[in-house]
């Protein structure tokens, strides 16, 4: 196995969007993956994982990048026969769920597990979910407290989050090999995932942000909101209300600018990525002490994403 000169920390589709990026650059071997897993959840009796699946796909070029989760071409059983019948899951991305919870029942950890599993579908890079630990998100709204899913699915990320909780992150412990890897990687670089769903989970494991704060000047976020460009699906309606939403309960306006200020508050980057629909808001960033490379953050066609790579290689010179 190559040696690590990236360490990724990520969701599922800014992470999955930035796997094919570097796939296409040639430098997944070289890639370690770190996941967020404050969405994880057991469903039939067994283990969900979507963000560290979702990079798992995107190397094994079998990610649904339209709908922005699971299996290309999966097929879906109309039939509601779950606890959960709002939370839909392809045959295919079940299977992969069943693989896991056996190895779990093996007495595998959840990183023995993914890296079996990527070992099954042909991923060459190393992907760890952040901890083996448990660690979930949890959702308040007025005096009702939710997980991730069923806020976010069920309720289509109603607003009126007042707290956001990562119970079991205190006691934590990263997953083996994720420290290392955030050490001594060429650089690190933060995905276009959403910041307080899926990075601040990570961030929050004990260890983790003091290892970005020991190096990070070698630390590249790229930004997870384009504030000038619409978006024009529902899913990234969606998408886009959910992290405002969960951005608000944090005290922060969805705009890059914003993003960029709690990240240099955190002190875990040195250097933002901005999109060139928000060039603009170069200067405000620079203000906040960070570096601004303008590049596209989305990163949804092979144009998009060869620039963004060359965009990150010319800042932290990884090529």
């Amino acid at each position: 196995m190559s040696r690590t000169r990236i360490a990724v920390l990520s969701g599922g589709l800014g992470g999955a969007r930035l796997a094919l990026a570097l796939q296409a650059a040639g430098l997944e071997r070289s890639t370690c993956f770190i996941t967020n897993v404050g969405d994880d959840l057991w469903l039939n009796g067994f283990p969900v994982c979507p963000d560290t699946d979702s990079v798992l796909y995107a190397l094994a070029g079998c990610f649904d990048e339209e709908r922005g989760w699971g299996v290309l071409g999966d097929v879906f059983d109309d039939t509601p026969h779950t606890e959960w019948p709002w939370f839909r899951i392809g045959q295919r991305d079940a299977k992969q769920h069943q693989r896991r919870g056996s190895m779990l029942l093996s007495g595998k950890t959840c990183s023995e597990a993914t890296a079996a599993l990527g070992g099954l579908l042909g991923v060459t890079a190393r992907v760890h979910p952040a901890t083996n630990d448990r660690l979930e998100t949890r959702i308040r709204i007025g005096t009702e407290w939710l997980s991730f899913q069923e806020w976010l699915v069920r309720d289509r990320a109603r607003n009126g989050v007042e707290e956001v909780l990562y119970v079991g992150a205190a006691g934590a412990v990263p997953s083996p090999g994720v420290v290392e890897a955030l050490s001594t990687a060429e650089t690190v670089v933060l995905a276009a995932s959403s910041p307080i769903a899926s990075l601040a989970p990570i961030l929050a494991i004990p260890g983790i942000a003091d290892v970005l704060r020991a190096r990070h000047n070698s630390v590249i976020a790229i930004s997870p909101l384009v504030a000038r460009r619409p978006p024009d699906s529902e899913r990234d309606v969606h998408r886009w209300q959910a992290r405002a939403a969960l951005l608000a309960a944090f005290g922060l306006e969805p705009t890059p600018v914003s993003v960029a200020g709690w990240l240099s508050a955190l002190g875990v980057a040195a250097t933002f990525v901005l999109d060139p629909a928000d060039s603009e808001d170069r200067m405000a960033v620079e203000s906040l002490g960070l570096q601004v490379v303008v590049a596209p953050t989305i990163g949804s066609d092979a144009v998009d994403r060869a620039k963004l790579i060359a965009a990150i290689a010319s800042a932290v010179r990884v090529v």
